[in-house]
């Protein structure tokens, strides 16, 4: 599958480097909430902090700054005032009951809005409880300081006081009173920052000054009750849920749509298919307790669980089998066609047909009674079976599908799935908390919940403060976290992955469309120096395209030489005759403000040793994958991760670089590999398969298909009181066995 985690390694060389020295955020204007309707004040919008997901530097101290006032004398809140929980994040307000706060409905870091009192005035009072996220413990009066800058360029404003002040659960914060003027008078606000762990809230009201002095008694003892508390989900306690931040959530739970791991580390948690892989790369039974496979090696026929079902109680048939597959193929039902069918269920006859709108039904899946299934291919392979465990084809439920059918919401924000833990809410951008399957057809997970964080900071500094439970390590991190005297180095787990990374190369267009060019290009890569300068050789290089672990993988392969002379040579004996004929070159890559450390380096490098300079193309980084089949037709180079779907040679050099597949987005072509490849696809003894493929890659590497660099393994942080966590070879964690101990 393509790896979204790898791109993200790709951008966290620079971006975690980056954070941690960031300046002051960009003021961005303050959207009135959907939900909320009082309008923002034409004269004075109220402006928002702008926090950010990624870590916030700690500021420099503004040299104007005056000396804080003492604490003011303590403020009580009338018993009145109504309260307001945001458990998710963990904080608790109170306000005098004729106001207004509630969840804002875009995503965070805005967490609540506030409504005030002078809803007629042209500048009521109102404002936002915000969240930031710090990548170290930072003092609130620093936070305060970053954030500050934002609001000095209004007419007119002054600093009325700041003070350090005690609020009333006891956590220190810090508050700076301001004024302004607008066409309609003076103007004040009231800025509140308070830090919790990894975590700065930040407190502002604005309005017109009159109301606001009416008022200051009322807002001081808003402010002071603003209590940060650790955070429960739902209401549910920390030691019944395991506590995730691994991005900011799944793109689609559509099992036929999602080719990224990013959507399919949640995917594989809600569904099931027929097999899987364990961790030891051998088969497991999942949906199918079992199967036969024909003597000619073309028809398997399995046999389905009798306790197998779907969250809502309903028992699994075959006919559910089959309906999943038609529909992936292309199933008149189907509003989106997968994009990953073509590759894992080619294989079935009469899948072609109904990709192809030739068929409704595919003539390959026959369901021979409510338990069994017979399967036929059109040729015996020896992978068919691994390709089954992909989530295209995992099951889903037709009546859950067609539920859905006219409505703007898609099914899948509420799936009746087969696996080992069922949804319970989804706030996209927030949040999204699995319940244990306790009717699943395996061993019933051990551990009640499981709360993913969609927002946040700096995995490592939020498992540090306890806000998380498993936090991947980025490699500027390594070095300090693997110290033997720093105690986090005793809690890492390192997992060797079964992935590659790799620079591809427009195959079919100048000037990628000569080999020549293509090998210059790979000789004049230092990749051993990206590894050490970028990735703190916390990544193995590598010399092909089949990663170590993988079965058929060569140890043997020659390394890829670094010889910029030689690439120069290749360069000027190419059918360009050197950079002058090169055409202009764009390479397409993840990001959103700027290119990555690693892009970066290659560019220079490439300019340094052969002196051609590249365009560095930005990609949303989420969307990357997705929009890169069309967009490839204004790039030449690009990145390009892909872990293991199945452990076969066969997902790395079928799947990526033979000329036929969908996956081969270079577009690279070479009859002697696509022969080799070919033969090995219907190849009946292991050893011979594994020989087709050393040789298809061999030659892939002569012929410079791509330019590899590193295969990937994975650091991560564990607490001792998570048990049974397995991380996957292919890149997934599996939490279906994990327990909570005692802290």
């Amino acid at each position: 599958m393509k790896t979204t985690r790898i791109l993200a390694l790709l951008l966290a060389s620079g971006l975690l480097a980056a954070a941690c020295s960031a300046p002051e955020p960009t003021p961005t204007p303050s959207p009135t909430p959907t939900a909320t309707p009082t309008a923002t004040a034409t004269s004075t919008p109220s402006p928002t902090p702008a926090p950010t997901a990624t870590a916030t530097a700690t500021p420099s101290p503004t040299p104007a700054r005056p000396s804080p006032t003492p604490t003011a004398p303590p403020i009580s809140v009338p018993d009145s005032f109504a309260t307001y929980k945001d458990q998710s994040f963990g904080f608790t307000l109170r306000y005098p009951k004729e106001w207004k706060v509630e969840e804002t409905q875009g995503n965070p870091p805005q967490l609540a809005f506030i409504s005030g009192p002078g809803a007629a005035a042209s500048a009521p009072i109102q404002g936002i409880v915000s969240l930031i996220y710090n990548s170290e413990m930072t003092p609130a009066d620093a936070v305060a300081d970053n954030l500050l800058p934002q609001f000095t360029d209004r007419e007119g404003f002054r600093t009325l006081e700041e003070r350090e002040v005690t609020l009333l659960g006891g956590d220190p914060a810090f508050q700076i009173a301001f004024q302004w003027r607008t066409a309609s008078g003076l103007s004040q606000g009231l800025l509140q920052t308070t830090s919790k762990d990894s975590r700065s809230f930040v407190m502002l009201l604005e309005g017109a000054q009159q109301e606001f002095q009416a008022n200051a008694q009322a807002i001081q003892a808003t402010f002071y009750s603003l209590h940060p508390q650790e955070p429960t989900p739902l209401g549910i306690p920390r030691s019944q849920a395991l506590t995730l931040y691994f991005d900011d959530g799944p793109l689609t739970l559509d099992p036929a749509i999602a080719q990224e791991s990013q959507s399919i580390q949640y995917i594989m948690q809600l569904y099931s298919g027929l097999i899987s892989f364990g961790p030891d790369l051998a088969l497991k039974a999942e949906v199918a307790k079992g199967w036969e496979v024909s003597g000619d090696g073309t028809v398997y026929t399995f046999t389905l669980r009798e306790n197998a079902r779907f969250h809502d109680g309903r028992k699994v048939t075959a006919q559910d089998v089959k309906y999943s597959w038609e529909r992936a193929a292309g199933h008149t039902l189907s509003p989106i066609a997968s994009p990953t069918v073509g590759t894992y269920l080619d294989d079935i006859v009469g899948v072609a047909d109904v990709i192809q709108g030739k068929a409704t039904e595919i003539s390959g899946v026959e369901v021979v009674n409510e338990a069994t299934l017979k399967v036929t291919i059109d040729a015996p392979k020896a992978y068919f079976l691994a390709k089954l465990s992909h989530p295209v084809a995992f099951l889903v439920d037709r009546s859950n599908v067609e539920a859905s059918t006219g409505s703007l919401a898609p099914w899948w924000l509420t799936p009746n799935a087969t696996g080992p833990f069922s949804m319970n809410t989804w706030e996209p951008g927030r949040l999204l908390v699995l319940d244990a399957n306790k009717d699943f057809y395996g061993v019933p997970p051990a551990v009640p919940h499981v709360a993913f964080y969609l927002f946040g900071g700096v995995p490592t500094q939020m498992y540090k403060t306890g806000e998380i439970d498993i936090a991947h390590v980025f490699p500027d991190e390594l070095s300090e976290i693997r110290a033997p005297a720093n105690p986090l180095s005793k809690e890492m787990v390192e997992t060797p992955e079964l992935s590659l990374f790799y620079v591809g190369l427009a195959s079919d267009k100048p000037p990628f469309n000569d080999p020549l060019v293509r090998r210059a290009f790979l000789m004049a890569t230092d990749r051993q120096k990206l590894l050490t300068d970028i990735y703190s050789d916390s990544q193995t290089l590598s010399q092909g395209f089949m990663p170590t672990g993988l079965p058929g993988y060569n140890p043997a392969v020659p390394p890829i030489p670094f010889d910029p002379a030689k690439a120069k040579e290749l360069l000027a004996q190419s059918s360009f005759k050197g950079p002058e004929g090169l055409p202009r070159i764009v390479y397409l890559t993840t990001g959103t403000t700027g290119p990555s450390a690693l892009v970066t380096a290659l560019a220079n490098m490439w300019k340094a040793n052969l002196g051609v300079q590249v365009e560095p193309t930005l990609v949303s980084g989420s969307n990357y994958f997705y929009l890169l089949p069309d967009i490839i037709r204004i790039g030449h180079i690009f990145d390009y991760g892909w872990i293991a779907d199945y452990p076969d040679p066969h997902n790395f050099l079928d799947v990526l670089f033979h000329s036929g597949v969908q996956n081969n987005v270079g577009k690279y072509s070479s009859k002697e590999v696509d022969a080799l490849l070919d033969k090995a696809r219907i190849e009946p003894d292991r050893e011979q398969r594994v020989q087709l493929y050393q040789q298809a890659e061999a030659l892939m590497v002569q012929d410079a298909a791509a330019i590899p660099l590193y295969f990937g393994r994975d650091y991560s942080l564990v607490k001792p009181y998570v048990k049974g966590l397995v991380f996957s070879p292919f890149g997934m964690v599996d939490l279906k066995g994990v327990s909570l101990a005692a802290r």
